[in-house]
């Protein structure tokens, strides 16, 4: 019965998202497909911290005085940050001897989510200077691989808010911590894998340097990274990195 229930309340959910345009039609699609597996497994209190990552992650924007940032999410990237969790929730029915430390990973995997998000928009709102997670070289504040004090603040504080909220599935204040740390580690992952694997193009129409695969219509040439890695590939392998790390030491 859950399920139907998660199905339902996540499909409304969904749409109330679409209308809003802070989805597409693909985007709502996977966001329904992702809520129903959280409520299915968890329930109300599963459900809450994934719903307050993906508001706070969508209004963030608009809240920070940033609305032109306020892209449709695709498919894509509702799955590059919602696959873990998803995952994890799944891994509660199948393993059943093992749901306290699937509820970890799932915590764990979305305090990363939240604080990588948060990390981005308050860096590129107030940071005024970034530097290069890898070289200390200073960058553009939102550069994929740079970090900012202003940035990083606000990354604890998402990956704080999601701990807390995760407290009546993990239901232990020692294990809020770890989850918390969990979600800073992530989130500087995120940068380090950022800064080396994700690929940076040039494009050899303008001559732009960009982490888009087009641009101006054209070919563009691979600079660096791994061609196939961008932004969302990158927030797939952290918040995957996250609960990895809690189903092996668990």
């Amino acid at each position: 019965m859950n399920w139907l229930i998660g199905l339902g309340l996540a499909g409304l959910i969904a749409l109330f998202a679409f209308k809003l345009r802070l989805l597409t039609a693909g985007g709502a699609l996977a966001a329904m497909f992702v809520g129903a597996s959280v409520f299915g497994a968890g329930g109300v209190w599963a459900s809450i911290p994934i719903i307050g990552f993906f508001f706070s992650s969508s209004m963030l924007p608009r809240a920070l005085g940033r609305p032109h940032k306020t892209e449709r999410r695709t498919a894509i990237q509702v799955l590059s940050n919602g696959l873990a969790p998803m995952l994890c929730c799944w891994g509660t029915v199948l393993y059943p001897e093992r749901t306290d430390t699937f509820w970890l990973g799932y915590a764990a995997s979305l305090a990363v989510a939240t604080a990588d998000t948060w990390a981005t928009e308050f860096g590129m709102r107030y940071g005024v200077s970034a530097w290069l997670i890898t070289t200390g070289r200073r960058v553009q504040p939102g550069e994929s691989g740079g970090v900012s004090v202003v940035g990083s603040l606000g990354g604890f504080a998402g990956s704080w808010l999601t701990a807390t909220l995760c407290m009546p599935l993990i239901g232990s204040a020692n294990l809020l911590w770890t989850v918390f740390g969990l979600g800073v580690f992530g989130m500087f992952l995120d940068s380090l894998l950022g800064a080396t694997l994700q690929a940076r193009y040039r494009c050899a129409t303008c001559g732009a340097i960009t982490e888009r695969r087009a641009c101006c219509d054209g070919q563009v040439q691979t600079l660096r990274g791994v061609h196939w890695i961008d932004n969302n590939g990158v927030n797939l392998l952290s918040t995957m990195a996250a609960a990895g790390v809690v189903l092996f030491l668990r």
